[in-house]
């Protein structure tokens, strides 16, 4: 006896209806997580977009400054170190990332803040508060906005506001690198960090917050080199991590190690680790007509430094200064006041790891 076909039709249709039902409810759990993660996409919302860059121009280069909402003078040095209308002529797009000032700030104003981007327009501003836990989502912020809007450059260099770096050295160095690398990630590699777990530590971090005894390598967040488009599978990539608030760690190393992304290590004495030292570069510039090929350090606090060192360096090019003495080696020569090791006391200092 044949099933009437109505009834073979309605059957059909009902195992069509119980599989869609299954995969729905089995993929509830993934879905809902997609959809929690994408509405958090914290690094676009914006309270301040910066007006004044040459993305639309094909830049070469778009350099990202992490700036705390209050450090006017360290903007105002980096603009002086590298005028806007310099670096516009070399097809390279600066702005700085900042965030919604915190409530006990007391020495600036969002109206301040409005009209510092009304004169320069290179600042992008975050709609999340300043705070040192929410370096991770300033960090992607800036990603975000150099991989989408200057998809076209060539490079991105991420800086720190309090971190001194040589520009034309930077610049003459990027040239040289291949321009079709697309999986570019180059900075100082750090191996083998191990967790601050003593709560007294700036850098103190829970088990809960990370469970493993070791870091995976990374990048110092000081002054690292980046393609637009790793910086694009980035930004992507973080959607679906676990936030972890050192934001070099996990930008660098945690989206990296989840990426399968080779670390790039930068050229040996391109980096001095101490203030010290990169103050005493700088005086043999000045004093001795001795040229400092070192290209990164801190600042130490001295906001004007970065103006100094590239004001010093150009002048050393156009009279020609003396290369320093073998035997005279600038880490030897000068004296620095205390080992320091990185986080030892909550500022980002690094050694040189040889690959």
């Amino acid at each position: 006896m044949k099933m009437p076909k109505k009834l073979v039709f309605l059957i059909i249709i009902a195992l069509i209806s119980l599989l869609i039902w299954i995969y729905h409810t089995s993929n509830f759990d993934y879905n809902s997580s997609v959809l929690v993660l994408k509405q958090n996409n914290y690094f676009r919302s914006t309270l301040i977009q910066p007006s004044n860059t040459s993305c639309n121009r094909n830049p070469f280069l778009v350099i990202i400054i992490t700036s705390y909402v209050g450090h006017v003078e360290l903007r105002s040095a980096h603009r002086r170190a590298m005028p806007p209308d310099y670096l516009a002529s070399l097809r390279v797009t600066r702005i700085f990332l900042l965030a919604k000032i915190p409530t006990n700030e007391r020495y600036i104003t969002q109206e301040a803040i409005n009209d510092e981007n009304n004169t320069y327009g290179d600042i992008l501003q975050g709609s999340f508060f300043e705070n040192y836990r929410n370096l991770t989502h300033k960090h992607l912020m800036g990603l975000e906005w150099a991989s989408s809007i200057c998809k076209n450059a060539s490079f991105i260099l991420k800086v720190d506001d309090d971190t001194v770096f040589n520009f034309n050295r930077t610049y003459n160095f990027l040239k040289k690198l291949p321009k079709g690398d697309k999986n570019l990630l180059m900075g100082y590699v750090l191996n083998n960090t191990l967790p601050r777990r003593n709560k007294q530590n700036k850098w103190y971090v829970t088990f809960e917050e990370y469970n493993r005894n070791i870091y995976p390598p990374y990048l110092s967040g000081w002054y690292y080199i980046i393609s637009p488009k790793i910086a694009s599978v980035m930004c992507e990539e973080a959607m679906y991590n676990t936030y972890f608030w050192i934001d070099d760690i996990f930008v660098t190393g945690l989206l990296s190690e989840s990426l399968g992304l080779k670390l790039k290590e930068l050229p040996k004495n391109f980096w001095l680790e101490y203030y010290e030292l990169l103050e005493c570069c700088l005086r043999d510039m000045v004093t001795k007509s001795m040229k400092c090929d070192y290209v990164v350090g801190p600042n130490g606090g001295r906001n004007n430094l970065i103006v100094e060192f590239n004001e010093a360096y150009n002048n050393c090019q156009a009279r020609n200064c003396t290369q320093r003495p073998k035997d005279h080696d600038l880490k030897t020569d000068c004296i620095v006041g205390k080992e320091r090791a990185i986080f030892s006391d909550g500022q980002a200092e690094v050694h040189h790891i040889n690959m």
